[in-house]
């Protein structure tokens, strides 16, 4: 058993490489939960030398007070090469947050296999995975789905060749992705459903964990203006990827709450450039726009400040609704993958909808429940699920301890 003075050493020395994850992109919600990994773990191996592997390598330096590497695997150019060198010169590959398994499962089993292969330490902590794969690698379109089409009618509909094609991309990528698990030294997924996903993958030994951003913290200062007693603030985030498909029942539903004098619409960006574009376009139509409020900011502690600014929040973007969970103010989710979903149904709700179809009326009368609720009624409900999933980050926090000294 090492003494005190040995792991000290041990700590001192150990280089850890985050990745897996397009950070510098312009996703608040990635931010946050690299800010909170990091701070995890210099709150458990404080002598450790962290590295992240963003795009926006300055900017984060700076805020993390981190060393940083380019953003390998993403993009036109991934640099599998540069991936390769880099992480030699550290201890542990450390595949963080997001959704990755589901969203871009070829990258992170490359840069899984890539850090095992060189003989490096790996771990994945808190990512999670939808339940279908994404749409973008994983189903048939264009030219090819015409031809499985062509062969499914040759077939006079026996053979349902499109669902031949994707069900063998699926299996292909859920072994690749056993493989890659099974070379980790620990793996810590965000919810229940993600590792029953993995499951059917071949994979049993995750544990449940949460989202790391529950640990975000809130930024001193609010960043909205201090209006008068009985204003009622609603957060409103819609993302630009996977758009919602009624823009036009949106803008319906702001004018209706705004029939309200004391109701103004907070605008909250979680991507600060595609989705603060979406929803300014659509406030200029407002027949009030003058109580339409925007977010200029994007660090995720400003943002969270703004959210505990309001009553209540309706979002697509799953980061938003754990920001609105942080600081214990009331949400509605609008289901873009399984995710919201999945986050949903720990606080005994569900969705209002999805982007295709969008129910706007029960948003409404999701609404006026909350405002119908005493804010501390509402606090205290939240903080009961919240505090369960820290208990249960806390748990594996010391499981990563122990996997990385």
């Amino acid at each position: 058993m090492q003494n005190s003075t040995a792991m000290a050493e041990n700590n001192r020395n150990l280089k850890i490489l985050l990745g897996g994850v397009p950070l510098g992109c312009n996703n608040v919600g990635d931010e946050a939960i690299v800010a909170c990994v990091v701070r995890l773990l210099r709150s458990l191996v404080p002598q450790a030398e962290v590295t992240v592997c963003t795009r926006e390598e300055v900017r984060t330096a700076a805020e993390l007070q981190v060393r940083t590497a380019p953003l390998y695997g993403f993009g036109e150019n991934p640099d599998w090469r540069g991936f390769a060198a880099e992480v030699r010169r550290h201890d542990v590959f450390l595949w963080f947050g997001a959704t990755g398994l589901s969203d871009y499962p070829a990258t992170a089993v490359k840069l899984l296999r890539i850090a095992q292969g060189a003989g490096v330490k790996t771990i994945v902590w808190g990512v999670g995975m939808n339940s279908q794969l994404n749409p973008a690698f994983y189903r048939a379109g264009g030219r090819r789905l015409r031809l499985l089409n062509v062969l499914t009618h040759c077939s006079l509909g026996v053979l349902d060749w499109r669902r031949i094609y994707e069900g063998m991309l699926t299996r292909r990528i859920g072994r690749q992705i056993r493989h890659a698990l099974e070379g980790c030294a620990l793996v810590v997924l965000r919810d229940a459903e993600s590792k029953a996903v993995v499951e059917r993958c071949g994979y049993h030994h995750a544990l449940v964990g949460a989202d790391t951003a529950i640990l975000q913290e809130s930024a001193p200062k609010p960043p909205l203006p201090v209006i008068g007693p009985g204003v009622v603030r609603i957060g409103f985030c819609i993302s630009e990827q996977s758009a919602l498909r009624q823009l036009d029942e949106l803008a319906e539903l702001w004018d209706k709450l705004l029939e309200r004098p004391e109701i103004r619409i907070v605008l909250i960006p979680m991507n600060p450039l595609t989705d603060k574009r979406l929803m300014q376009n659509l406030a200029v139509r407002s027949k009030c726009p003058e109580r339409i409020e925007c977010l200029e900011e994007d660090a995720p502690a400003v943002v969270q400040a703004c959210v505990s600014q309001c009553r209540a929040v309706v979002s697509s973007r799953l980061h938003l609704l754990i920001l609105a969970a942080n600081v214990g103010v009331p949400f509605i989710g609008i289901e873009r993958g399984s995710k919201i979903s999945t986050w949903l149904k720990q606080f005994g709700r569900v969705p209002a909808g999805s982007v295709e179809s969008c129910d706007f009326a029960e948003i409404h009368r999701q609404l006026a429940e909350i405002l119908a609720t005493p804010p501390e009624v509402s606090r205290q409900r939240i903080g009961k699920v919240t505090a369960a999933m820290r208990h249960r980050l806390e748990a594996c926090a010391e499981e990563l301890r122990r996997a990385l000294v």
